[in-house]
Parts: structure tokens; sequence; C-alpha cells
């Protein structure tokens, strides 16, 4: 029997309704419930949508997390583990003015959720789509996404915001006039207030209301060791006093944005020029120490913090920080934040299992 052409146009319409529904239905089912065969919370476990705090700096930050020098971003990642991820954007060598031509690609753009929801949105969104789309409308932080540069897809759950951001220039900025990382301190200033407005105005395309924000000082600088090492492949200078100037400026801007400021400057001038003894930085949050005295045979004439002004306890080559320092910085860190942001304090790891 040969069916004419308008049964055969009606059964190959009524063949595709019957598909797009049999597939529709099986997509809500496994959205509700997760891939058959597993558990829908066993993949929330394994594939957690964790927040983030990121790091935004020179190469200080870019060493944060460096195993070799204990890494203050490597104590965050400890500290935060399992409850938010640590990103770290240090960009060595880089000054502020040069962090402008970067800063619109490290931090995340926010977008409105999309309108369109139901197990079909999660269906695309579990694949790895992006259900959002641009709105020109205040963002409220309960309808926002954070889509971070170079991602065309989020993770299953809620999208990762940026709880914590720290901002962390100033070294590069204060090298003396003429080398290649100095940086006016008006522009330096101006570029800072840059950087916060970027996440407080809600004209721009990475406003974060809720992101709490943290400066940092440039540290201490120790001109001896920075001496000793331009008569061995040269080095930008940075004076002390250039270094104290810029910390100035940073706290001020924080003040301007009442943004609470951890003063690494003085922090590491304080200790330099403390009696000599052996001191020694615990770790706030694990109870671990790090001596910052020097252990060279007290025999000889001069030890190499008489030489180097006692900068070396904290700094490698007068710049860079050592582990002492990394420590030290990382305690005040944390010390600002359980101030400032008591709620961001981790609660006890998860710690979970795969399903029987």
């Amino acid at each position: 029997m040969t069916l004419s052409r308008p049964v055969v146009r009606i059964l190959l319409v009524t063949s595709a309704v019957a598909l797009f529904v049999t597939s529709y239905m099986f997509v809500a089912t496994w959205t509700a419930g997760g891939p058959p065969g597993s558990s829908h919370d066993y993949m929330e476990y394994t594939y957690p949508s964790y927040d983030v705090m990121l790091a935004f700096g020179d190469s200080i930050t870019q060493l944060g997390d460096d195993p070799a020098t204990s890494g203050y971003l490597t104590h965050l990642t400890r500290y935060f583990e399992r409850q938010m991820d640590v990103l770290n954007r240090g960009f060595a060598g880089f000054n502020t003015q040069q962090a402008r031509d970067v800063v619109h690609r490290v931090f995340p753009t926010t977008q409105r959720k999309a309108v369109g929801g139901g197990p079909l949105a999660s269906w695309v969104r579990w694949l790895g789509g992006n259900t959002s789309v641009t709105d020109t409308a205040p963002i409220s932080s309960s309808t926002t996404l954070s889509i971070w540069p170079s991602r065309n897809h989020n993770f299953p759950g809620d999208a990762r915001k940026l709880q914590l951001c720290i901002i962390f220039f100033g070294t590069n900025d204060a090298q003396d006039e003429g080398e290649h990382g100095h940086n006016p301190i008006s522009s330096y200033a101006e570029d800072l207030r840059y950087f916060v407005s970027l996440l407080r105005d809600p004209q721009s395309e990475h406003y974060s209301p809720d992101t709490r924000v943290l400066l940092i000082t440039p540290p201490a600088t120790g001109e001896r060791m920075i001496q000793a090492k331009k008569r061995t492949g040269g080095a930008p200078m940075i004076l002390n006093s250039a270094a104290k100037a810029y910390a100035e400026t940073a706290k001020q801007v924080a003040a301007e944005f009442d943004l609470p400021c951890v003063d690494l400057y003085t922090e590491i001038e304080a200790r330099v020029h403390a009696p000599k003894e052996r001191s020694v930085e615990t770790d706030e949050a694990n109870g671990n120490s790090t001596a910052t005295t020097n252990t060279a045979d007290a025999s000889q004439p001069a030890t190499i913090s008489d030489q180097y002004d006692g900068y070396d306890k904290f700094l490698i080559d007068g710049v860079h920080l050592n582990s002492a320092g990394n420590q030290l910085l990382y305690n005040l860190i944390v010390a600002k934040i359980k101030q400032t942001w008591p709620e961001l304090k981790p609660s006890a790891p998860i710690r979970a299992t795969p399903p029987r």
C-alpha cells in the first residue's frame, strides 16, 4: 500500500513531536537527579562550585604560590581549603599603569541571570552552556552571575562569586625615576581608585557590590640588598623612603573607599628595627612557627642581618618576600579578615566521601 504525501507528512510531524516530548522528559528526569546511575548529591560534592578569592598584584603576588618561599597564597589556599578557590593573578614587573591593560581580563564581568529556566535550561548549564544575558539595568547580588575571563561556561550549581579581592601593587611603581617600572605617585593613587571603582561603580561591567576588597601596601625595601644585586646583574633601585610614600598613598586610597588595608611596610619596619632578639612568626590559622632571625655563627664579625640592616629577615633580594615575609603577610591578611569580615572565616573542612 502506498501512502499519500499528506499522510507521510502527518506521520513525520507526529514522530518528530513524540521524539521531542520523549527527549524533554528524559532531560527533565536526568537533570533533576543527575545522570543515570549516579547520585545528584555526590555530583555536587565531587564538583563543587566554590566561591573565589582573587589576588591581583605584581611579582610578589606572582610568587605568592611558590612553595620554595612558602608563598602567602599557598597559605591562603590551605586556609580556605574546599571553601574558596584562591586565584593568583600576579604580573611580574607590572606597575599599576601597566596593570590597567590587563585588569579587564582579570576581574570577572557580572551579568544578569537569564529569564528562562526549567529543566531544559538546567540541562544546558549542566553541559556547560551559558544561559546568561547582558543587561544594563542595576544589578543586585542575588541576580548576578560571575563570568570569569577565558571561560564560556559555568560549573554545575551556582556560578562562582568573587567573595574577596586583594589588590597589592606599589613596589614597581616606587622605582627610581628613569627606571622602567616607575609610576608617579599621583598616577599610582588614581590607578588604585580605578581598580576599586571597577568593582564598586554600578555602571561598571565588573560591578560586584558584595565583593570584599582588601588593599595591601608595598613592603619596606632593603636598599643594601638591592645594591648588592645591582652589582651582580642589575636591578631597579627602590628607595625605602619611596616605598614608604607609596605605602602611605595606598592607605589613603583605602580610607577614601572605607576599605581595610594591610600595612605591610610598617609591619616589616617595626620588626626590622625591633630589639635584636629571636622572634617568631606564628601561623594565625594553624599555629605553625617560622623563625625570623638569622642563624649565622655569632663569632663572625657581622651577621647577614647586620650587613643588610636586618631586612634579610623578611626579604630575599631587598624587594621580594622570603618564607618569613610571606608568613608575616599571610598572618596580617588572616587577622584583617577575622577583624573586618568574620563571616569569611572558614568553617571545618567538608570531608565528603564517595557513596558506596
